[in-house]
């Protein structure tokens, strides 16, 4: 299955003992998406991997 979104990446500011300024992002991955790679609230590591270009994710070790 292949299949491309368009996402938006969240800006919110960080708390507790974050320095001041301090920033934390997040995307939303489509539900299907997580299904589709077995991961649940039991089993919901996953390995990213960054590039310098692209952002890879990929279901943990543990999960498999």
């Amino acid at each position: 299955m292949e299949e491309q979104r368009n996402l938006k990446v969240s800006f919110n500011k960080s708390g507790g003992t974050a320095g001041k300024g301090g920033i934390t992002n997040r995307i939303t991955i489509p539900t299907a998406w997580i299904k589709e790679m077995g991961i649940d609230s039991e089993n919901r590591e996953i390995t990213a991997t960054f590039d310098g270009n692209k952002i890879i994710i990929e279901k943990g070790k543990r999960n498999e």
